[in-house]
């Protein structure tokens, strides 16, 4: 495991636990941001403490941005992408689909991921000279299905898409299984994992895709944005994100 792998997933770890023991006291503040269902709570916050400061501590002259609001610069073209909770909503509901996620961009392209998963105690890792694994196991893209009977991951909001329905009609009709389980850095990693086919959002924040397209991209899949208003992250194997591009509103 790389230098860079073992303290992401010493970050993502530390994370979880941050969040775990906020909950546990109870009472946790929330607030909404960009829409009445997109939360962050006392928990996220504490979880991207306890991430930044084993990231500032361990990796001084690199970047940092935290969807909590952690913002550093840099020149040396590394930067360490922070989400403390991704699905904040699920955590605070009592789903269990919500993870902690790192990654590490190098020079702008993903190039080393962390994110666990407290729920199923599942760790998935992957970095340059690392393949993707989880729990220490080989993980790889599903391949050889087609899209009319894969399995897609979705999730819209207004300040994402305006043409949401139109979308999702549009994605029902060509695929096989739709889903859109609110934390999307774990269905990128279960797409890492061969669980689910592809992926594919608009207008998506760094925190969201850099882990998860790292997971992806190690994993022999391709994880690509392309150009248009709205800006479409697409995750899974080469022949169906070349279907996606075909299918997406731009």
């Amino acid at each position: 495991m790389t230098v860079d792998l073992d303290l992401a997933a010493r970050a993502v770890r530390a994370g979880a636990r941050a969040a775990l023991e906020t909950a546990s006291r109870g009472g946790l503040a929330v607030e909404t941001k960009l829409s009445d269902a997109d939360l962050v709570s006392e928990a996220d916050v504490a979880a991207e403490r306890a991430i930044v400061a084993l990231l500032e501590a361990e990796r001084p002259n690199d970047a940092l941005l935290g969807e909590e609001g952690a913002r550093t610069t840099s020149t040396n073209g590394r930067r360490w992408v922070v989400d403390g909770i991704d699905g904040t909503f699920n955590f605070l509901s009592g789903i269990p689909h919500w993870c902690v996620a790192v990654g590490l961009e190098d020079h702008g392209e993903p190039h080393a991921a962390a994110v666990y998963d407290p729920s199923a105690d599942e760790l998935f890792l992957a970095a340059a000279g690392h393949p993707t694994t989880v729990n220490g196991r080989p993980a790889r893209v599903r391949t050889g299905r087609a899209l009319t009977r894969a399995g897609v991951a979705t999730y819209l909001r207004e300040d994402k898409s305006k043409d949401r329905a139109g979308w999702l009609a549009t994605l029902v009709d060509n695929t096989g299984v739709v889903r859109a389980g609110g934390a999307g850095t774990l269905e990128l990693a279960w797409v890492a994992a061969g669980r689910v086919d592809a992926w594919a959002q608009p207008n998506v924040s760094d925190w969201d895709w850099v882990p998860g397209a790292a997971l992806v991209r190690h994993a022999g899949g391709k994880a690509t944005v392309l150009d248009g208003d709205p800006q479409w992250h697409l995750a899974g194997p080469d022949a169906l994100v070349n279907e996606l591009t075909r299918l997406v509103p731009r």
